[in-house]
């Protein structure tokens, strides 16, 4: 008989489980979300089901053990359907096929791992657009596992055991998944090869081997593991003792109980994950996204060459133009490959049956005279190729991360609440009546879910909203920018503090960290550690809201320029006020103001301030009394504990109000900038809108700017004071 380390061998005279009393979820004929696999599990013989259910009995255990939740159903999946924990239902799916073909080594690793995530993966945190962008889920996929593995190794050290056949069980899922990207995009991925990669790295370091970066990797894929490792690895470190998890500890001063320990691990590797990774594993993507781009132009060039003429008349004119004779045939060939025959899959669901190109087989010169080609198509048809590029990018990192064990869920607001994850284990007699009683609350939600949907389709946008849809690609390249800018100051601080030989102890620092311990009193310091630069800045706007800025473009693309920085300083974490000025401060976002929806829609008005049309405002575009709102909007910054302080003044003209003479109104406004510089460390900036006027009052301006560049010129002078000040 096989010797295992785990579980109890069935004995020869052990009864049937198939007439036994346990309670198998997955084949209650009463659960309609599992007769397909009933239906799946019939198929198999009754030798074969039996074995079946045995395993899934001791892995069962197992499973309970690990994710502390003896209340958890494992569930047998649809054949060939891989195994996950799914986070809406807190659910271990098994795969049936595995349990009969796979050894019980490798079921056992397999098992603990989910288990593994029911104790310390959450996700709930995690704002929904976020996860939604291409390739995040699956980059938080593939570091996840690592820091799941870390956590029940060390837990339970018996599971190391089984590391090298699980580590195994990945090659051949790796292997399986470029095949498969072949097939269904014509290249593998970049942002796939650098998720695996992360993969490989973290077993190198489990086997105690040097990080080594794979030699056939493509140089850009190189570049952005090498840059990203050391806080991938960070982010696979940062998981809870086993202690923590089961009796919580301390935060701070404050005694915490286990599930707040494990959130705010959790919180801390997602934090890693998206400031320091994402923003190069990004890049990946979006090159990922041209290639696919490229293949969605080369499927119109496939049907045109499906009556191809002998003179080479298939290809577009504007295409065989850029191309040397050698290349139309090259890429013709290619095509006519692509053609073959359409593959069973296509034949049964009738899909298009047309297969994408094999892009590895074009040199590097083709295949950028053919993206020249699609750049000059007229923008609607690159946008159309854009969307159907993106969504067959996102329909195979879907099926990847299906395939990857124990994925995260795929929609964040599924995760079960803090409540739920807290609530304490029901006892087996309840266990039937708590399944309805969840099923019930579920289906409760979605109904209400589904109702509040209906009622946001049908409201209209408000003007805030409206603008921020205009600008938000504008706002993600900012974000991003700024993170990056912000990301090597850590790095450059970080290693100019470096003694050769010697590091930091990244799992205690981390443990300190949760802990509250202050950097001043740590144990774990090799290197200096740099903190939070984002904290370091505290920046307010002003923009004139005078009767001279109703000229209707002038005051929307002053409002765009205020969005544009309100919604990246927020995604930074960055403090920011936001204001206006007539003959007194209008404040539509203060520095103590949490930026919700409220205070979105209170920044709207300040269109309707400049025409004197808002409800209950203060409605004096005829007068602007720049010097004294200035000195307000300056005291308030002053006010604010942060290192950097930046002003920036949006305005079209000079002041007047009708109290004060032109020349008094100048004088008091070059007084109160003079003041400022002298007296504070404030830096001023005063952007003119259409207008010269700013040189005369402030040192430090952009003048003459046209409305139409104002958002991006703003967007530039951000990022500049911020790496320079």
């Amino acid at each position: 008989m096989e010797s295992h380390k785990f579980g109890v061998e069935k004995n020869p005279g052990e009864e049937s489980f198939l007439t036994s009393n346990q309670d198998y979820k997955a084949l209650d004929p009463e659960n309609q979300e599992t007769e397909k696999s009933i239906e799946s599990f019939a198929d198999f013989s009754q030798a074969e089901q039996e074995e079946i259910l045995y395993k899934q009995k001791i892995l069962s255990s197992l499973a309970y053990f690990i994710g502390k939740d003896f209340h958890i159903p494992v569930e047998l999946n649809k054949p060939g359907a891989g195994w996950h924990w799914d986070f809406k239902n807190n659910v271990i799916k098994v795969d049936p096929k595995d349990l009969l073909e796979k050894s019980m080594d490798i079921l056992r690793f397999i098992i603990c791992h989910e288990g593994g995530h029911r104790r310390i993966s959450r996700t709930d945190f995690i704002p929904t657009e976020e996860w939604r962008q291409r390739g995040f889920s699956f980059m938080m996929n593939a570091i996840e596992d690592g820091r799941d593995n870390n956590f029940v190794s060390e837990s339970y050290p018996k599971f190391a055991e089984q590391m090298v056949v699980a580590y195994n069980e990945f090659l051949d899922y790796e292997a399986k998944a470029k095949e498969l990207s072949k097939e269904k995009l014509g290249q593998q991925p970049r942002f796939m090869k650098a998720g695996f990669e992360y993969l490989k790295q973290w077993f190198k370091e489990v086997q105690g081997q040097d990080f080594e970066i794979s030699e056939d990797l493509p140089e850009e894929v190189k570049d952005v593991v090498n840059k990203t490792l050391k806080s991938a690895q960070g982010s696979w470190l940062t998981y809870p003792s086993r202690k923590e998890a089961d009796m919580g500890g301390n935060i701070g001063k404050k005694k915490v109980n286990g599930e707040t320990m494990i959130s705010e691990f959790a919180k801390r590797s997602y934090e890693i994950n998206r400031d320091e990774v994402w923003p190069e594993f990004k890049k990946l993507v979006e090159a990922d996204t041209e290639d696919q781009k490229m293949q969605e132009a080369l499927k119109g060039l496939q049907k045109n060459q499906e009556g191809a003429s002998p003179n080479g008349q298939d290809l577009p004119k504007d295409l065989q133009d850029k191309l040397t004779e050698q290349e139309q045939e090259v890429l013709k060939k290619a095509i006519k490959k692509a053609l073959g025959e359409p593959s069973k899959e296509d034949v049964e669901v009738k899909k298009d049956s047309l297969k994408p190109v094999d892009l590895d087989v074009l040199s590097k010169e083709l295949k950028q005279k053919i993206k020249e080609y699609v750049d000059s198509l007229p923008k609607a048809e690159q946008k159309e190729m854009e969307e159907n590029a993106k969504a067959r990018l996102k329909e195979f990192e879907d099926s990847l991360n299906e395939e990857l064990q124990g994925k995260l869920l795929e929609k964040p607001e599924d995760a079960p609440s803090k409540k739920e994850q807290m609530a304490e284990p029901k006892s087996e007699n309840k266990k039937t009546d708590w399944g309805k009683e969840e099923e019930q609350q579920v289906k409760k939600r979605a109904d209400v879910r589904k109702k509040m949907e209906t009622v946001l389709e049908k409201k209209e946008k408000n003007t805030y909203e409206k603008t921020l849809e205009k600008v938000a690609d504008l706002v993600d390249k900012m974000t991003a920018d700024l993170r990056d800018v912000f990301i090597k100051r850590k790095e450059e601080k970080y290693e100019s503090g470096y003694r050769s030989g010697r590091r930091w102890n990244i799992r205690k620092r981390i443990r300190e960290k949760i802990e509250g311990i202050p950097l001043f009193k740590t144990e774990a310091r090799e290197q200096p550690e740099s903190e939070s630069e984002e904290m370091d800045y505290a920046i307010t706007l002003m923009v004139d809201l005078s009767g001279s800025m109703n000229n209707n473009q002038k005051i929307q693309e002053a409002f765009k320029s205020a969005v544009i920085l309100a919604e990246t300083l927020n995604n930074l974490g960055v403090k920011f006020e936001i204001v206006g000025f007539q003959d007194i401060l209008l404040e539509f976002k203060s520095f103590d103001d949490h930026f919700d929806e409220i205070v979105r829609g209170k920044m709207g008005q300040m269109i309707l301030e400049v025409g004197g049309q808002n409800p209950g405002g203060h409605n004096n575009p005829s007068d602007n009394n720049d010097g004294a709102c200035l000195k307000k909007a300056s005291e308030h910054l002053e006010e604010q504990m942060t290192k950097n302080k930046v002003l920036f003044v949006i305005s079209d003209g000079i002041p007047e109000t009708r109290d004060k003479s032109r020349s008094q109104l100048d004088k008091e406004l070059k007084e109160v900038v003079a003041e400022i510089s002298s007296n504070t460390r404030q830096k001023i900036v005063g952007l003119g809108l259409n207008s010269d006027a700013v040189k005369n009052y402030y040192p430090n301006n952009i003048s003459g700017v046209d409305a139409k560049e104002m958002a991006e010129t703003l967007a530039g002078l951000l990022r500049e004071v911020i790496e320079k000040y």
